[in-house]
């Protein structure tokens, strides 16, 4: 059983017309600008080429039955066609819908949306350019409009809300006198026997309905969404990037604008979406350089499973209502030229497709709604860190705290003084973290809020009195560190769940709270971005990764020793600046900090073996990313590493060992068949680190905690 009615966007600019041969020359579509396009920025992800369905011509019926085929297939209910009339009966594009509606084929629900726009040369760089344009000649026009119109009204494919004809409105802003326009359609349904219409405004960020008698507004993202909001662009981030790799110019690159698609997904669906009259509209992706250039929009680092999650929030904001009144708008079904397509791609195949019939058809009612409490923590990759839970777990955002604007600034001053006395890396927004666990009010549903990183907030968290809203914590420090930076262990009596990445800790929390909240979920890895690359392999490489509770005087001494004993080996140390030091004297040590990621991964795939000596540990980034790399481990038996690796894939020596980890670098370095049969052990071991695995036991925990 679906859980809402989605209608996909429809572009029909997938043939030839005399207007776009005259503006953009011979046999232009769509797909002139989707072949071009080119990698503006290092990790942006183009050109984009379709798979399944390749590159159709919209004129063949063929074409039009097979998309509504796999539509229909992954639980599209409908397409809502771009409509385009420009006034005095001017339209363009128009010829596969009027086949669709003259030939009844496809047997496939449809809605139009009049893109009310005038045409220009705007997103090509030349935005004085206008190509045609957009007018409302008054009653006379919109009569003619709606008999030009009325074949597809009257079809029994026409989607309805409540009995009318859904039809949406891209610009209701610039609609000039609405109500005319809308009660003459509405008078004209009447008198033609239609149920009517049900009108809706597509409006820019801040979403508010507009105006003139609209039935129903829905969202028209992306662009005004994260750029009106409080969301912070990636280009400084993709600058220095860049310039790392330039190494004869210092000059800026220009880059279009670049927002992370998470911060999107994040931001999506403010309070005022709660409205009942609010169509939800989800972006599976969206990337216009293909259009534009550097004068494009990106919404960088979409995935099926943060789409995935973005339609599933849409989808519990409509649940509640009547089965017709659910509907959700996506967008888009094949806006190529705008990286802002469902169809199957050579990148992604059908995943975004499956995530579209996963989040609606998914028993959503009793699911457990998440909101992560994160304090952000740097990696040295991206793709690092505990933070990815957040592309793998759907989860909402916390509500603000109200009552947190109402604290006067010396009142906060006081609580932050107060919890820097016992917790060593607490930081001034984690008392308003705090607030905000505390004051939410669960509805019906099971909620769960999650500090990420336990070990920065939780001081002022209260108990939650309600049934169905439970505080989990997750801790990642060995006890003896834990002791260290968190010395009030009272606030671990106000939680429902502790989170450990390493079984060493749960001895050491069983002092303070019931075994049974304590739940052992591991770190997870990207396997899908830590890979092997035989092909990069190199017989004089060994990498080492990493800062935090690293042993870095047995590392040096390690070194020494294998410059005497195998000169011919070189070690690649990734860390931070402040460790160069410890390396001052060592010939084989060749030093990196701040490395882009790609290079990261390149070391990793290089590399013979990943040498890691640790002081003390639970989980570790770097020993799941070189075992996902294929790379045998030579590191420390201490803490919690046994619970991630063992002797068919590691080396493990005594701590402050440096002979001990010297002679097992040295004799897997002689033994290339081992080395091999290990490494592919690592691999083997990492998939079942894979956060896809790792963040289904997260979700285990929390319906324990239900139980």
């Amino acid at each position: 059983m679906k859980k809402a009615r989605l209608i996909a966007l429809y572009l029909p600019q997938f043939h030839p017309i005399p207007e776009n041969d005259e503006w953009w020359g011979p046999g232009f579509t769509e797909w002139t600008n989707t072949v071009k396009a080119k990698p503006l920025f290092i990790g942006h992800q183009q050109p984009n080429l379709p798979a399944d369905l390749g590159f159709y011509d919209l004129r063949l019926p063929e074409s039009r039955e097979e998309q509504a085929n796999l539509a229909r297939e992954y639980g599209i209910e409908g397409f809502c066609y771009w409509h385009y009339w420009f006034g005095g009966g001017k339209r363009l594009l128009e010829r596969p819908f009027h086949e669709v509606v003259e030939s009844g084929k496809p047997d496939f629900p449809f809605c139009l949306a009049w893109a009310n726009h005038t045409w220009s040369g705007v997103w090509h760089g030349c935005p004085d350019r206008i190509l045609i344009e957009q007018t409302y000649p008054g009653v006379e026009d919109y009569t003619d409009h709606f008999y030009a119109m009325l074949d597809a009204f009257r079809d029994p494919r026409y989607l309805k809300v409540n009995g009318k004809n859904i039809f949406g409105i891209y610009k209701p802003k610039d609609l000039k006198e609405p109500e005319l326009f809308m009660n003459t359609w509405r008078e004209l349904a009447a008198k033609e026997g239609l149920g009517g219409f049900h009108f809706v405004a597509m409006v820019d960020f801040p979403w508010d309905p507009v105006p003139g008698g609209f039935d129903a507004y829905s969202s028209n993202p992306p662009v005004a969404m994260v750029t009106r909001q409080d969301v912070q662009p990636l280009n400084e981030e993709l600058e220095k990037e860049i310039l790392k790799w330039r190494f004869f110019s210092k000059e800026k690159p220009e880059l279009p604008q670049v927002y992370s698609y998470q911060s999107f997904v994040e931001n999506a669906f403010p309070d005022k979406t709660l409205r009942r009259d609010f169509h939800p509209c989800v972006v599976p992706n969206w990337d216009n350089t293909p259009r534009s250039g550097k004068n494009g929009f990106v919404l960088h680092g979409s995935t099926p499973q943060l789409y995935e999650r973005h339609l599933e929030e849409a989808v519990d904001l409509v649940e509640d209502r009547s089965e017709d009144e659910r509907v959700i708008f996506v967008k888009s079904w094949n806006e190529w030229a705008e990286t802002n397509y469902l169809e199957p791609d050579l990148r992604w195949g059908t995943a975004y497709l499956e995530a579209t019939l996963r989040a609606v058809t998914r028993e959503t009612s009793d699911r457990i709604r998440v909101h992560f409490v994160n304090v952000r923590t740097a990696h040295h990759s991206p793709h690092s860190g505990y933070d990815r839970f957040f592309d793998y777990v759907p989860h909402r955002r916390l509500p603000k705290a109200v009552s947190f604007d109402a604290v006067t600034e010396a009142e906060r001053e006081r609580l932050y003084q107060q919890a820097k006395q016992e917790v060593s890396w607490y930081n001034p927004s984690d008392l308003e973290l705090e607030s905000a666990v505390n004051e939410f009010a669960p509805d019906r549903h099971r909620h769960v809020c999650h500090y990420l990183y336990g070990e920065n907030s939780l001081y002022h968290t209260e108990r939650s009195k309600a049934q169905n809203k439970k505080v989990f914590v997750s801790f990642h420090q060995p006890p003896t560190a834990h002791q260290e930076f968190v010395r009030n262990r009272g606030p671990l009596q106000n939680v429902d769940g502790i989170v450990v990445v390493g079984t060493n800790q749960i001895p050491f929390f069983s002092q303070f709270v019931d075994p049974a909240k304590i739940h052992f979920v591991p770190h997870g890895v990207d396997t899908d971005f830590f890979h092997p690359n035989p092909g990069l392999r190199r017989e004089d490489r060994i990498l080492f990764v990493g800062n935090w509770l690293r042993d870095f005087d047995t590392l040096v001494s390690v070194s020494k020793i294998l410059a005497v004993k195998a000169p011919q080996l070189s070690l690649d140390v990734v860390t931070l600046e402040r460790n160069r030091p410890f390396f001052e004297g060592c010939p084989n040590v060749r030093f990196h900090c701040g490395i882009p990621e790609a290079d990261l991964l390149a070391k990793y795939q290089e590399a013979m073996l990943l040498v890691v000596p640790m002081k003390d540990c639970t989980a570790n980034n770097s020993v799941l990313e070189g075992m996902a790399c294929g790379l045998p481990v030579v590191t420390t038996d201490i803490g919690g590493i046994r619970d991630y690796i063992d002797e068919e894939c590691a080396r493990l020596c005594r701590p402050g060992d440096a002979d001990g980890m010297a002679d097992a670098v040295l004799a897997l370095i002689a033994d290339a068949e081992l080395r091999q049969a290990m490494g592919r052990k690592s691999r083997e071991k990492s998939l079942a680190f894979d956060w896809s695995i790792v963040s289904k036991t997260l979700m285990d925990a929390y319906e324990k905690s239900f139980a």
